[in-house]
């Protein structure tokens, strides 16, 4: 071990009057008061250092490994020196960070010279920044959000990964920046965001560079239940941490950061499930197990009671959808756009010997080649076993009201998604739309990789017509214009209906609330879907308008890479992927018709294929689209549909499979009766 090893083993971990956990390792009640124990590490200690290194050698973390070693010195000493720009927090600042806190990890587990030189010349950028966010409170004091928070973590890390190595005018330009910017602007977020009622707007800076206008002023009430809430808390408890014993403040920043965890976590479903979905639930864990874990470190707090964090593992279950072509792909509601990734998932594998995180935490794509990765290597256990649990339900309607039904759990499995309830970040205008997915393909999708920037042709992606969900006269239901960013909406849909049974599930889910707001004449826009598995979906549209309106239900194909087909035919239409097809069939109460078309967004945006049915002018509309699914190159069964006044009768076989279901509508009977 060289003299900058053992200076770390001895000074690394104690930069300030340090507390620690102790007691039973069962976690604590919330609000509990911190208890003194002896020095720790922010996220390990020295001892962990030959766990770590045989856990970024294993073959799970291959991909993780070739990032860290594959890293362009010439590259980033190039922007580092000539190609940054102080006024660029989006991608600048961030870039200049991440490869501060790379270069530190990679020097800490094995010293090299060169990983050191370019941790402290970008660690020298980063602390050149006259701010560390984009945002300015109402007296134009900045306020550390994202960017800012960020840097209050990576440069905590830095100090102290780095604390033998670097001068003492280094850590006390550190240590005078967490104080006078990092520290007091994360507090300004957290407190703007819990007192958004009192506080006035606020701004972007003036000289900001790489964003498309928009407003800000409304933030400290949209952020306040959002994962910037958490990322923001994470930014202060990192600097509360640094500057532990050494800061008047300090003190005050943990309870700040203490009493924001708690706003946060009261604020989420108990059953696990999280509004923003999955692509966001992975971001916000991964900066709330940081905070727990800081915090329980150095203070001795231990919050780890907040939530069921078992049950949030079993949200980041139920909404992987994996495909052969995506095995990471996951429920793509709102933005999401991949599964949770090994992060969170670790740290609740470690904590709670939770062998269906553990599983996910070693599905391919999970442990991702960016830097966050040094996380999971903290936090994975490879003694915890990973399979998945046995008592995982296949069917489950979520607090958030998301119905989800499947076969199982691996990419071939069947699996159905319908879409209601109520607003939330980065939501997309959705409601009551549909995700099929069968025998290995996505057949009804939903999009991924929506523009965050109305500018972008690609915002398309965000409303109704880009999914597959009902339109009236050509227009989706409410959404919002942007200004404010990726914001919720005030659309709601209710889910009305609710049943399962051994191989089947039904649901009905009324929209018309969205449609209402968004000018449209809609009395009932009404979904019921008829699943029965493994492969036949009835999608049942009931549209009642205050006057005669035409209606349209858009049934959207994916076609990321090209290799999705629509194409319609008399009253049918076929959605065809290489490794599965989709065969459906109209029946309508009143003259439709059926066409294939695609989104009206440039070729270089992308080519959007889906079907689209059309019921005529009328006031009351009733649309049966009867979905089978099939393997690429088997046959599809013969199912019929009869339709007398008031009643759907459905019957045939279809991959061995019989089936009979009657829908039957009254007036006065708010949902359908379906009879199987």
């Amino acid at each position: 071990m060289n003299h900058s090893r053992r200076q770390f083993l001895r000074t690394g971990f104690s930069l300030g009057a340090l507390l620690a956990l102790r007691g039973t390792g069962r976690a604590a009640d919330p609000g509990s008061p911190p208890t003194p124990a002896a020095p720790r590490g922010l996220l390990f200690d020295p001892a962990d250092l030959p766990r770590l290194r045989a856990n970024v050698q294993r073959p799970e973390f291959r991909e993780f490994w070739a990032y860290m070693t594959g890293l362009d010195f010439a590259a980033e000493e190039r922007f580092l020196n000539r190609e940054i720009s102080l006024r660029n927090h989006i991608t600048d600042m961030s870039r200049a960070q991440v490869t501060a806190v790379r270069a530190a990890f990679m020097h800490l587990l094995y010293p090299d010279s060169r990983q050191l030189a370019l941790a402290r010349l970008a660690l020298g950028r980063v602390l050149q920044y006259p701010h560390w966010d984009w945002l300015r409170d109402s007296q134009q004091r900045p306020v550390s959000i994202m960017r800012g928070a960020g840097t209050c973590i990576g440069l905590a890390l830095v100090a102290e990964w780095l604390a033998a190595d670097l001068t003492a005018a280094e850590q006390a330009a550190i240590t005078r920046a967490m104080a006078e910017e990092g520290g007091p602007s994360c507090y300004r977020g957290l407190h703007d965001m819990t007192h958004h009622d009192e506080v006035g707007p606020w701004s972007i800076h003036p000289d900001e560079e790489g964003l498309s206008p928009f407003s800000v002023a409304h933030w400290p009430r949209i952020l306040d239940d959002t994962n910037l809430r958490i990322t923001c808390t994470a930014g202060l408890a990192a600097a509360a941490c640094h500057l532990q014993g050494r800061h008047p403040d300090a003190s005050l920043w943990l309870e700040a950061t203490r009493a924001s965890l708690r706003r946060y976590s009261a604020h989420l479903p108990q059953d696990g499930s999280f509004p923003e979905g999955v692509g966001y639930w992975d971001y916000t864990f991964t900066h709330y197990f940081i905070t727990l874990e800081m915090l329980r470190r150095k203070y001795g707090v231990d919050d780890r009671g907040l939530l069921d964090f078992t049950a949030e593992a079993r949200f980041a279950l139920e909404m992987t959808m994996p495909t052969p072509a995506q095995p990471d792909g996951c429920i793509s509601i709102g933005d999401s756009n991949t599964a949770a990734g090994s992060v969170p998932l670790s740290w609740i594998a470690r904590e709670f010997r939770d062998s269906g995180a553990q599983e996910l935490t070693l599905r391919p794509g999970a442990i991702r080649p960016a830097w966050t990765g040094l996380l999971t290597a903290t936090w994975y256990d490879p003694s915890v076993p990973a399979r998945l649990p046995a008592n995982a339900p296949l069917d489950r309607r979520q607090a958030l009201g998301i119905v989800l039904s499947r076969t199982g759990w691996t990419d071939r499995d069947c699996l159905v998604t319908l879409r209601s309830g109520g607003p939330t970040n980065h939501e997309h205008a959705d409601r009551n739309s549909v995700i099929f997915t069968a025998h290995g393909e996505r057949l009804l999708n939903d999009p991924v990789h929506a523009a965050y920037s109305t500018r972008d042709p690609k915002w398309l992606l965000r409303q109704t017509e880009a999914h597959t969900a009902v339109l009236i006269d050509g227009h989706g239901h409410i959404y919002h214009d942007g200004r404010d960013g990726t914001n919720s909406s005030a659309a709601q849909a209710v889910i009305q209906d609710y049943r399962i049974g051994p191989g089947w599930m039904t649901v009905t889910s009324d929209a018309a609330d969205a449609y209402r707001r968004a000018g449209l004449p809609a009395q009932l826009v009404q979904r019921t879907l008829i699943y029965l598995k493994p492969d036949v979906l009835a999608i049942f549209d009931r549209v009642i308008l205050d006057e005669a309106r035409p209606v349209q239900a858009r049934f959207q194909a994916f076609n990321d890479d090209g290799a999705g087909h629509v194409t319609a035919d008399g009253p049918t239409f076929s959605i065809v992927r290489p490794l599965a097809t989709l065969h459906a069939r109209i029946t309508t109460a009143g003259e439709s018709a059926v066409a294939a078309s695609r989104l009206a967004l440039p070729e270089a945006s992308g080519v959007y294929p889906y079907a689209e049915l059309r019921s005529a002018s009328a006031k009351e509309h009733a649309l049966l689209t009867l979905c089978t699914a099939a393997p690429h190159g088997e046959a599809h069964g013969e199912i019929t549909v009869q339709h007398e006044a008031g009643a759907w009768h459905i019957a045939g076989s279809h991959r061995g499979q019989k089936v009979r279901v009657k829908i039957a509508t009254a007036e006065g009977v708010a949902v359908p009766v379906v009879t199987l």
